[in-house]
């Protein structure tokens, strides 16, 4: 087994299952008389802990198929518009206090060729990452507009930024920023690489670049659909070069 794949595990599922652990103990006290609230929130901390053990667990799955080719894609013309913005709302139910999502998109915009759970999958993956980092709040504007031959999704955030000489790895997988630079936000340094390898199985293009003086403008271009009408492609995929 893999040294990074060992590291990566063993450190972010230590922290869910302590708290897992540590809340279900308390719950099962029998000399314990927890009031209401605190017996609703351990409740809530199991959940979410468990909720982001699962996250975790799916992205190894996940990277697993795709490093073996094995992940099958249905591809098809796919509502651009409409995935956005049902990820968006999805986001908009756990959002921390000072953070804001918006979408700039026309419903005229293209529809994209693509396997529309797997592009729901990258674009989950790029807005929760703008929002885990930008630890202080402010706004996630996603847009999304024909370019050319593609459809491109951008998402920008005034979080902390990526440094120029890390740009070119943070699509590597298990790669991390630097803890200090990150005020030691966790993260298993999967979910990029994910939405990297996703987005080549259907000849796309995934970048970053700096939002002005502050925070990053990720970039997601997927063909646009020639054919609305055709029936969808089912197939496992090798992966492609972007």
């Amino acid at each position: 087994i893999r040294q990074d794949l060992v590291s990566t595990v063993s450190h972010e599922l230590r922290t869910p299952l302590a708290a897992i652990y540590g809340s279900a103990l308390t719950l099962a006290r029998d000399d314990l008389e927890l009031e209401e609230a605190m017996h609703r929130k351990l409740l809530e901390v199991i959940v979410e802990e468990s909720t982001r053990l699962a996250d975790i667990v799916n992205d190894l799955l996940l990277a697993s198929q795709l490093d073996a080719d094995r992940l099958e894609m249905r591809v098809e013309p796919c509502d651009a518009h409409a995935i956005a913005a049902g990820v968006l709302d999805a986001a908009r139910t756990h959002l921390p206090e000072g953070t804001r999502v918006s979408l700039d998109s026309g419903e005229d915009v293209p529809r994209v060729a693509a396997d529309e759970g797997q592009l729901r999958q990258v674009l989950t993956n790029l807005i929760d990452n703008a929002v885990k980092y930008s630890p202080t709040g402010g706004d996630v504007q996603v847009r999304v507009e024909a370019a050319g031959e593609y459809v491109r999704f951008t998402v920008a955030d005034e979080g902390l930024g990526i440094p120029p000489a890390e740009q070119s790895r943070i699509f590597e997988k298990f790669y991390r920023l630097d803890p200090d630079m990150t005020g030691g936000i966790g993260g298993t340094g999967l979910g990029l690489y994910i939405s990297r390898e996703l987005v080549r199985r259907v000849h796309g293009r995934i970048w970053v670049e700096p939002n002005g003086s502050r925070g990053s403008i990720f970039n997601v271009e997927i063909p646009a659909a020639s054919e609305p009408s055709a029936e969808p492609r089912r197939h496992k995929t090798a992966g492609a070069s972007a």
